[in-house]
């Protein structure tokens, strides 16, 4: 099992990327209100790319990406101390930071329910520190076929769920389908993240020298168990984060903020813990302490999404393009 001191220091790096991600997504958030384009997979990629560059070109969309880009090192690190069934759950918190901002900032009446959930929400992660997890030990050959499995039944959802959203274009559930896809995506991400801090480990590689990062990137030419995952899971990180990236704005352009929200922060954690159980068979010592802790967070997580979009109607309500179209 993994030391009291480990664990509480894991959590407290998670801690620390969750605000960057939490302070990240609500500027991506802003920025897309600023009048971006949308962002359409029908028209083909040159399409897709013209208007992505938009995005770029948006300093408050753009200010949020880094800062979630920033988030990734103390996310990483702390998925290799504590693993991504610890972490994951910990990320939930940001929605606690979304509540207090909007007390603050936009002087918001909080329900006791918002209370409450957010009270249980901070209690969730003592309960996981103490459950007591298992080492981070994952075997790069035994893994492998379980990982496999979970990798294609993912892309094939993915692709099931794209597919639907076609089908569905213009419609009302559009959105809902291009965000799960978006979900998926992002959780396979998050997996490859759990795998490159063990290959990391393993492969005794620097980070601070030039041929480090040499083995990092081009570690298939390495031919060794170790810098071949080392290199596939950074380029799966990258390319599956972008990819997320790109389904959940194009989902907030189309679906109801109550629901793209709900889909966001309950299946980003839910997947993961599934695979940290059943692909990287990390176990607890105490598992019913876990899964209280995970029934408070899926409490907190439901009620304090239905605020994040009860927030934004009201902010889309005070703006004052909608104020003239409603008085016109």
């Amino acid at each position: 099992m993994i030391d009291i001191v480990t664990i509480i220091l894991g959590i407290l790096l998670a801690l620390i990327a969750t605000v960057c991600f939490s302070m990240g997504f609500v500027l991506q958030k802003k920025g897309l209100m600023q009048g971006l384009p949308e962002l359409s997979f029908e028209e083909g990629l040159r399409s897709l790319a013209e208007s992505f560059f938009e995005f770029l070109t948006n300093k408050i969309w753009i200010s949020g990406l880094l800062l979630g880009i920033i988030g990734w090192i103390p996310f990483i690190v702390a998925v290799g101390m504590v693993g991504i069934l610890v972490v994951q759950p910990i990320t939930s918190l940001g929605l606690i930071i979304f509540l207090i901002s909007s007390v603050k900032i936009l002087d918001e009446k909080v329900r006791p329910l918002e209370v409450y959930s957010a009270v249980l929400l901070g209690f969730a992660p003592i309960l996981i520190a103490f459950s007591k997890i298992s080492e981070i030990t994952i075997n790069l050959y035994e893994f492998f076929i379980p990982f496999l499995i979970f990798f294609f039944v993912s892309i094939i959802l993915a692709f099931v769920f794209y597919f639907l959203a076609k089908f569905k274009k213009n419609t009302s559930i559009e959105g809902v389908l291009i965000t799960i896809m978006g979900v998926i995506l992002n959780a396979i991400g998050t997996i490859f993240t759990n795998i490159f801090t063990q290959a990391y480990q393993d492969a005794n590689v620097s980070l601070f020298s030039w041929s480090g990062w040499a083995e990092i990137i081009f570690g298939i030419f390495w031919f060794d168990i170790y810098h071949i995952w080392l290199c596939i899971s950074l380029w799966g990180m990258g390319i599956f984060f972008l990819l997320g990236v790109l389904f959940y704005q194009s989902g907030f352009q189309k679906a109801k903020a109550s629901i793209v929200y709900l889909i966001i922060n309950s299946l980003s954690i839910v997947i993961p813990i599934l695979v940290g159980l059943f692909v990287f068979q990390q176990r607890f010592e105490n598992f019913y302490l876990f899964l209280i802790a995970l029934g408070l967070i899926i409490f907190g997580v439901l009620n304090l999404s239905k605020f994040q979009a009860r927030i934004e109607e009201l902010e889309e309500l005070k703006d004052p393009e909608n104020i003239e179209e409603l008085e016109g």
